[in-house]
């Protein structure tokens, strides 16, 4: 998943948290995402050209960008000007962002599932219209929010919500991907229910993109 960090002359590295907001007070939300977009399709070329394999990455859409009727030209110039396949680039579109605007959303995200774009639902949970957004957008992944697992090590409620959201989900045959994973129990307790894919700090903390190389890539590659 490609990330966003500001590493700023003086103040030092500033988190999303921080300035994400501000960009979308101010409109310029767009220019990130598409900044982001941009270096994530260069970063999956240089890694293709360098090692022979390429990598799907993530990037977040928000809602502004879902709705922006230039969405799919700026997306499909990537895929044409570093010559990508559209599988490999992963939308992640946030739970809430389907509760306003959905019926034009869904026509959206259906022209691009229908190029090959991967679609995931991030942060589902979070929101109150989970279960009707499942039933009608259509999606490739359902990225559980982290809130249900911090606590399944010691919160039965919790447990039994993500074998609630494991069944529903399997029941739709979308993969989830379990998100905020910290400790090696989670793991455990999240395989045993029957959960595939996750993600968090017990495997790694947020890491440019040459230490993930150096990191990952490379030792993927050796073995």
């Amino acid at each position: 998943e490609a990330l966003i960090r500001w590493h700023h002359p003086e103040i030092g590295v500033i988190t999303p948290n921080d300035f994400i907001p501000l960009f979308e007070a101010n409109g310029q939300i767009s220019e990130i995402d598409k900044y982001v977009w941009r270096e994530h399709a260069r970063q999956i070329a240089e890694w293709r050209e360098k090692y022979g394999i390429t990598i799907p990455v993530s990037v977040n859409l928000s809602r502004v960008d879902a709705l922006d009727p230039t969405l799919e030209q700026t997306l499909d110039a990537l895929v044409e000007k570093f010559s990508l396949d559209y599988q490999y680039l992963h939308l992640e579109v946030t739970e809430s962002a389907y509760t306003e605007d959905a019926e034009q959303l869904r026509r959206v995200i259906q022209q691009l599932r229908a190029k090959g774009y991967k679609i995931e639902m991030d942060d589902f949970g979070s929101g109150y219209s989970s279960l009707n957004m499942l039933s009608s957008i259509p999606i490739d992944v359902l990225k559980m929010d982290m809130a249900f697992i911090q606590n399944i090590e010691h919160d039965e409620k919790d447990v039994r919500l993500v074998e609630l959201i494991l069944d529903i989900a399997a029941n739709l045959k979308v993969p989830v991907i379990a998100e905020g994973v910290e400790t090696e129990t989670q793991m455990q307790l999240l395989k045993k229910m029957g959960c595939e894919l996750v993600q968090g700090y017990y495997f790694s903390r947020p890491l440019p993109a040459s230490e993930f190389e150096k990191s990952i890539i490379k030792d993927c590659i050796d073995r």
